[in-house]
């Protein structure tokens, strides 16, 4: 494990570019003691291989070799994996939200039509007036 200082200082890069990168990661890879904030293993390989990544690109223009295309660095196929599968949770949670929030439209559309009917039918009745509410009449 090492800080965001020593990682940047390995990689010959300014500590916030170590910083940008790591708010990235899941918090998996990322151990808090007390103020000081370290960097797991797979997490400094992740970070280094995303900084050597965008270096590469940077002295070559944007060409990049095989290794870079087909992906070969483990963690960083493993932090792929990882955002794909926070992607597929967050849809299906969009999909159940949507329906959710369909079914309480169709709810509430059909309480408003069956209000606004008794409404209606309300107002069609005549009402009673004031003597014959005071006094009903005896049915014999």
């Amino acid at each position: 494990m090492k800080t965001y200082k020593q990682l940047a200082d390995e990689l010959g890069v300014n500590k916030d570019k170590v910083k940008y990168r790591a708010r990235s990661l899941p918090s998996e890879f990322l151990v808090k003691n007390g103020d000081v904030i370290y960097v797991t293993d797979e997490g400094v390989a992740i970070i280094s291989g995303l900084l050597r990544e965008k270096s590469n690109e940077n002295e070559k223009g944007n060409t990049r070799d095989d290794n870079q295309v087909n992906g070969t660095n483990p963690q960083i196929e493993r932090y792929i994996a990882f955002l794909e599968s926070e992607i597929e949770f967050k849809n299906r949670q969009l999909t159940e939200l949507t329906n959710a929030v369909n079914a309480a439209q169709q709810n509430m559309s059909v309480a408003l039509h069956v209000n606004a009917a008794r409404h209606l039918t309300a107002e069609n009745e005549p009402r009673p007036g004031l003597f014959s509410r005071l006094f009903p009449r005896k049915m014999s």
